[in-house]
């Protein structure tokens, strides 16, 4: 694809029409508008300035490095999804605008998981806006563990924080008995089921020699 790009005066164009609609149509969504501080409006104006047609990557990064001289020479467009913008990617290395008027369906899907697990009461409820899976691998309950095999799972409760409050679903999250077991004590996990914290020595005691090193060097650079 070989075209100009916009002049910076129709890139300030597009960004007036991308806060239009964001304003008329999304903001009520939760979709998150970029500010001019970063270069994510111009990925913004760029998909408006060409919709409904694709924009490659290459093309997006050229009109970066243009207002941004030390920006990384790839831009990731396809990142705008996860903030609810409708994109959809029309060949290796280039994206649209599916509709610009409505949030992309992979965030109205987060949205209303977050919406479920805030208004869970029991754990029943907290499976079921897990689509009664594993928060940590997936694995869904009643059917075999797709590593292991065996009985159905059975999804458990796992702890967010070992030593949060246990009790409370905040600090809750479904996990199958394999990760529950696995996992004890050890992290923290945020609602996505991901690790975000070591809660334990046993981690780091089980370490490589390497690693404790580096845990080492890092815990006496952090005391100075």
């Amino acid at each position: 694809m070989s075209r100009n790009l916009p002049t910076d005066e129709q890139l300030e164009n597009a960004w007036v029409e991308v806060q239009r609609v964001h304003r008329e149509h999304l903001n009520k969504h939760g979709v998150r508008l970029p500010t001019q501080a970063s270069p994510r409006w111009i990925w913004l104006a760029m998909l408006f300035h060409f919709r409904p047609g694709p924009v490659h990557k290459n093309e997006v990064s050229d009109a970066v490095r243009r207002a941004f001289p030390a920006a990384a020479p790839d831009q990731q467009v396809r990142h705008l999804k996860r903030e609810g913008w409708n994109i959809e990617g029309e060949s290796p290395g280039a994206h649209a605008l599916a509709d610009p008027f409505r949030p992309s369906s992979e965030f109205v899907s987060q949205d209303a998981h977050k919406r479920k697990r805030v208004a869970a009461r029991v754990f029943d409820d907290l499976k079921t806006a897990y689509g009664h899976r594993c928060a940590t691998c997936g694995a869904t309950e009643g059917e075999p563990d797709p590593r292991y095999g065996g009985p159905p799972v059975r999804l458990q409760r796992g702890h967010k924080d070992p030593d949060g409050p246990g009790d409370d679903l905040r600090n809750i999250i479904p996990q199958c008995g394999a990760c529950n077991q696995a996992y004890r004590r050890d992290f923290v996990f945020d609602d996505k089921g991901r690790v975000r914290a070591v809660a334990d020595l046993r981690p780091v005691k089980k370490a490589r020699a390497r690693v404790r090193r580096r845990i080492r060097d890092f815990l006496n650079e952090r005391s100075r």
